[in-house]
This record gives structure tokens, sequence and C-alpha cells, in this order.
């Protein structure tokens, strides 16, 4: 004759249940599938022996990790430990229940409890999953259950995505690029517009920016205000062109515009600044982003172009993985494969030389030294062991 013990593990704790002797268990096989949906019947042959409640959704993880893993945590080896009891001479064997085999042989292995995994365990455990909430004082409905069933996978999902916060960088970049093709794309628009009334300005002020914050402080040419050579100082930054800029606006041969026009301009030049102010938002989030993604990359070559590496490649861990001699082509693949078929003269607009004071000397031995200390930086960032 057995003394069988059953192990329940649950995101609430551990549950261990005493059942009525082996032997019979086994043999009223039909009896136990019935009593599964009668409570009345299954708490006849099975009852509550100790219970270990988990007090944090970290401990629950934790717990839950070794059970996956067949390995005994420290909270399970005391709970079993303090609680099942020691097979004595001349008394009846004690066997205990478990769902996982290779748990099993860990319980057997650390704490020498025999453990078994045959289909009527298994029954008991169906039943206590079923009876849970009335088999356990204070859990008076499923719903209880269902929470921390809930907070537990929640907690493994926010683990797993820790180890993906680099995948956010590419969709900034894009965010970005995409924002500044509009900046370009709209203001190109005010400056078709706006030519059609002042179209000197257009050759003046070269800069789609510059130009339609220009075009916000003119306004109408034949009524600028009085302090328009101020307010164009502060955008030009330069007095001679500001000069050229007013004296063009007096004599321009640009056709005459109503007060109607000149607002649906200006209306277009508010749409320009928006998106302005949402890049520049952007920008110094993306700053902030790789800052903690990628420092070390950060500080070697700015986190823009960091960025643009990271986006280029798919994930950190994929730039990590990259050999500096792939590095050193990111942002310049196709250029390179069409000059490798075509024998023609081969692009050098990488990633790396997007950033101007790094273009301007890239060259040779020096782009395969910055883009082989690029590959130990992100290799660094990836694999430093920090969340």
């Amino acid at each position: 004759m057995h003394q069988l013990y059953v192990l329940f593990e649950s995101a609430c704790g551990y549950g261990l249940f005493r059942t009525t002797e082996f032997e019979e268990v086994a043999i009223f096989m039909p009896e136990v599938q019935e009593s599964i949906l009668d409570i009345s019947k299954f708490r006849s042959i099975v009852f509550l022996h100790a219970f270990h409640p988990f007090q944090s959704v970290s401990e629950a993880y934790d717990n839950m990790q070794c059970i996956m893993k067949g390995k005994l945590h420290m909270d399970l080896h005391i709970f079993l430990e303090n609680n099942v009891p020691k097979a004595k001479k001349g008394k009846q064997a004690v066997v205990l229940g478990v769902s996982d085999t290779a748990l099993g042989t860990t319980i057997t292995d650390n704490l020498g409890i025999a453990c078994d995994t045959s289909g009527v365990v298994m029954e008991v455990i169906r039943g206590i999953r079923f009876h849970f909430p009335k088999l356990i004082k204070g859990y008076k409905d499923q719903a209880t259950i269902d929470r921390s069933q809930f907070g537990l996978s929640h907690h493994y999902a926010r683990i797993k995505l820790k180890v993906k916060f680099d995948r956010l960088v590419p969709q900034t970049v894009d965010m970005s690029d995409q924002l500044d093709k509009d900046i370009n794309t709209l203001g190109s628009r005010v400056r078709r517009w706006y030519s059609l009334h002042f179209p000197e300005l257009s050759t003046l002020v070269p800069d789609v920016q510059t130009y339609v914050r220009c075009v916000k402080e003119i306004k109408n040419r034949k009524c600028m205000p009085e302090n328009i050579t101020d307010a164009l100082l502060d955008i030009v930054n330069d007095p001679e062109k500001v000069q050229k800029i007013v004296e063009a606006a007096r004599t321009s041969m640009g056709m005459d515009i109503s007060e109607e026009d000149i607002e649906n301009i200006e209306n277009c030049a508010e749409q320009v600044f928006s998106l302005m102010k949402r890049r520049d938002e952007t920008n110094d989030y993306l700053n902030s982003k790789m800052r903690q993604i990628a420092p070390n990359l950060s500080a070697l070559i700015g986190e823009k172009v960091g960025a643009q590496l990271i986006s280029q490649a798919g994930s950190l861990t994929s730039l990590a993985k990259f050999p500096s001699s792939t590095v050193q082509i990111l942002g310049a693949q196709k250029s390179l494969f069409r000059t490798l078929k075509t024998k023609g003269t081969q692009s050098t607009f990488t990633s790396l030389k997007k950033k101007s004071l790094i273009g301007k000397f890239l060259k040779g031995r020096s782009a395969r030294y910055l883009s082989n200390k690029c590959s130990l930086a992100a290799r660094i960032d990836c694999f430093r062991g920090v969340s």
C-alpha cells in the first residue's frame, strides 16, 4: 500500500493534496473520472494537505520558469521538504504525484521522494484544477485564479519583450525620414505657390525650411511689417542677404496676391511648421532611446548615424553579428551589387558617410577602421547583459 500525495502548480502557488490509498484510487479509476465533475465526491478522494501562495508576480515567474525547465526551485524544495511525510519502516510508502516527468526525476534526485506521473495522477490533477477555487480557502471564484494567471502571463510577455527594445529604433528612423520627406514636399509646394507672388525669394533662399520661415514673416511683399529686417535677420543670420531680400521684395515683378491667397499659403506653412516640430520631437526621442540601447555606438558615431546603422541591419543583434566589412557598406548595398554586376563606379554614400564630419575624411583605411570600431561597439551594447 502507498500513500499518494499530489503536487499542483498554479499561478497562485504550490498546493500539496493527499489522496486515498494509491491502490484504491487505481482500482476505482472510473469513479475518479466521474467524481471530477462532482465536488462532494472529489473531496472524499482528495484532501488539501498544504498550500504555499506566491507573494509577488516575479516570485511566481521564477518558480514557473524552473517548473518549465524541470528544475527544483528553492521555494518548492523547502515546501516539499517540510510538508511531504518521510517514509518510515513498517509504514506506508509515500509517493508524490507530479505532472512533469523531468520535474519528478529532479525531486527524486534531490529529496529522495518517489514520484509518479501515471494516468491516475493526471486525472487527480485535472480534478484539482477544475475544483481549485473550492479546495483552497481564500479563493472564492475562478475570477481570482484568472487574475493571477493573467498577471503572470503579462509579466512573462514583458520579460520577453525587454530584449526587443532595439526594434523600436528602425521604426523611429523611418518615421523621421518620412517626416523629412513630407516637410520637403510641402515646403516645395509653398515655394511654387509663393513664387507667383515673390519669385526672387527662391533664388535668395534655396533652403526649403528657411524659405517657409521667410514666407511666414514677409506675407504680402507690398505691405511688409516694419520690423521685417530684424525678423529676417533672426532666420537667415546674414545682414547682406536680408538687405537683398528686402530690396527684391520692393522691386519684384511677381503678380499681386489677395489676403485670401496669403491666408491659404500661411495655412500650408503652418503645416510645415507642425511637421518640423514633430520631427524634432521624434529626433529627441530617438537620441534618448539610442543612449539607452546603444550608448557605446552613439558615443562613437552619434545617435542619428548609429540609429541608421541599426535600421539598415534590422536590429542591434543583427548589427552585432555583422562583420565590419558589412557594416562599412550598410546603406549602399544596391550600389555595391550593381557595381559588381556592371563593373562600374561604386557609390560611396553609405550610412557612415552621411554624417558630415565623418564623411569628409572617411576613405580607404579610415573607413575600414571606423566600421571595425562600430562593429565592436555594437557587440558590446548588444551582449553587455544589461536590459
